[in-house]
């Protein structure tokens, strides 16, 4: 059918995590996607939803008949029509949905950070939120919403006071959440806790060294999609999974007290010391931390599944280099593979971690 503008037509599901979190992400882009002049019409959540321009409504009846069974090998999917032509391919996913919404507001989905979502990011994304603001980091454009006019302020001055370099544009996933309830501020990545503080200052430093940690990485480095602690005495990093860091963030007074600092940057990025070890690489906004700290070891959690022998530690470590963040050129997976090979694994749970980790300061 012919369409006067352009109209991306999206399959959702009430009962598809990654389609509520697109749904959110719309309505946060609800002001860029009516700039942008094209249509987006929602099926499969009762009525048919409509953002940016408005469609007439036999059009909309149309398309909705048309399109009807668009989700029926998954959900998202979405297919695009354009003026004087035909629909494009369908495509499935939410990645691959939100690439079209980008493309639909003229921005390049390579230059627009998207993380699928987590099982817990509906929850926290959910809710409507007061400001959707796009920071640069390194030509790439990271979504920053905001909850209430503190939180507003603050993702503003973030995006303010990064470099504008090939600043991007247009629709925007919701990356990064930041909001104040009472006395804290909170930033939550993916519905993951990942700043929590009392001083604006400090959660100001620490939203601008994750957006700074979305910046592509250097030719020799290697990113995991984990959190790292650091400790200044005596020049320590120890990795540990990223669902262990809300509650790790929580307990950060603890952790402080005993000499241990939370890594706010979104991923371990490391890089070759001089003796071929392990060295985390801290962002350019490092306070109060060294720009890099040798990797000691890593808590990971302690296996079930697998049975006790002489290859668990090989399994472990596999899980381990697991964490790498896709794309990995091969070189650097054999690389991140002798980084591990002999670091001390501290198997346990969260607690036993915390437990572990703010023991007697000699200990650790």
């Amino acid at each position: 059918m012919s369409v006067s503008r352009p109209v991306l037509v999206v399959a959702s599901s009430p009962d598809c995590g990654y389609c509520r979190q697109l749904r959110s992400d719309l309505d946060a882009n609800r002001q860029t996607l009516t700039l942008s002049g094209a249509s987006v019409l929602l099926l499969g959540e009762g009525s048919p939803l409509t953002w940016g321009a408005a469609l007439e409504p036999a059009q909309a009846e149309e398309l909705t008949a048309t399109y009807a069974r668009l989700g029926r090998r998954g959900t998202p999917s979405a297919v695009r029509l354009s003026p004087g032509g035909g629909a494009h391919r369908a495509v499935r996913g939410f990645e691959a949905v939100t690439a079209a919404l980008i493309e639909l507001s003229g921005s390049e989905p390579g230059r627009v950070v998207c993380e699928v979502p987590t099982s817990c990011s509906a929850g926290v994304n959910g809710a409507p939120v007061d400001a959707l603001v796009i920071a640069p980091a390194g030509g790439r454009a990271v979504g920053i919403a905001a909850r209430g006019e503190g939180a507003v302020r603050m993702a503003t001055l973030v995006a303010e006071g990064t470099p504008a370099t090939n600043t991007v544009r247009g629709y925007a996933p919701v990356t990064l959440l930041v909001e104040r309830p009472r006395n804290l501020w909170l930033v939550f990545r993916g519905g993951e806790l990942v700043a929590r503080s009392r001083s604006a200052d400090e959660a100001l430093d620490a939203l601008r060294r994750i957006v700074a940690g979305f910046e592509p990485p250097g030719a020799h480095q290697v990113r995991l999609m984990c959190g790292a602690l650091v400790r200044s005495e005596g020049g320590r990093a120890l990795l540990f999974p990223r669902n262990w860091m809300s509650y790790l963030v929580a307990r950060n007074a603890s952790l402080a007290r005993a000499g241990w600092r939370l890594d706010p940057d979104p991923f371990a990025c490391l890089e070759p010391g001089p003796d071929g070890a392990a060295l985390l690489s801290h962002s350019s906004r490092t306070a109060g931390l060294p720009p890099r700290t040798r990797v000691a070891g890593v808590l990971t959690p302690r296996p079930t599944a697998l049975t006790p022998g002489p290859g668990t530690r090989a399994r472990l470590l596999t899980q381990i280099v697991n964490w790498a963040v896709r794309p990995v050129a091969p070189h650097h997976v054999r690389t991140l593979c002798a980084w591990v090979a002999d670091l001390p694994l501290h198997l346990g749970t969260p607690e036993e971690a915390l437990a572990f980790l703010t023991r007697s300061p000699g200990v650790v």
